[in-house]
């Protein structure tokens, strides 16, 4: 959320209490809630222009709050490669997916999330791993950086910059890590 948001969402909802107070304070019956809310009613009704112009800022703050409600984030850019016979834009969600079929290739890596960012110039990987009891941490993620750099290189034809791995677990089962040609 940027900070413009968070400023109009704070004014609005000063607002909105304000006149909850003062709508509570009319129904309150005599006294000196009561009468604060008429003098508010009545001071309303003498200053039509300053009414207008709130109402008018109001209604502005309501339309950008649903405006940022509506707006999606969208998917990051495309990432460009230049080819011979033109370019050729390839998603963030194509580069992930090909992130978790290379890293479930390594021998020793149970389950794989993945985010990858990047430009023309290469990728930076980003992965959340979880490994095989009773296998090299250090090796398996070593061996899943040279498969990510092999992948990208031969689909791709651009180079992995940095892969960043967090170990976010081992299994719990006995079962033995996939055989791999690695």
């Amino acid at each position: 959320m940027k900070a413009l948001d968070r400023i109009v969402l704070v004014v609005a909802a000063a607002s909105i209490v304000m006149l909850s107070a003062v709508v509570l304070a009319s129904v309150a019956g005599p006294g000196f809630p009561n009468g604060f809310a008429l003098e508010f009613f009545g001071a309303v009704s003498e200053h039509k222009l300053v009414t207008v112009a709130v109402a008018v800022l109001m209604l502005l703050v309501v339309l950008y709050l649903v405006s940022a409600v509506l707006r999606s984030e969208g998917e990051p850019a495309p990432i460009v490669v230049n080819t011979a016979l033109g370019d050729v834009r390839i998603s963030m969600s194509a580069i992930e997916a090909i992130v978790r079929r290379a890293a479930r290739q390594v021998n020793g890596i149970r389950e794989v999330d993945a985010e990858a960012t990047g430009d023309a110039e290469g990728l930076s990987v980003f992965t959340k791993i979880q490994v095989y009891p009773d296998v090299s941490i250090p090796d398996v993620c070593e061996r899943l950086e040279s498969e990510l750099s092999a992948v990208f290189t031969a689909m791709v034809g651009l180079p992995v910059k940095s892969v960043h791995t967090v170990v976010r677990g081992v299994a719990h089962e006995r079962s033995k890590p996939r055989a791999s040609s690695s």
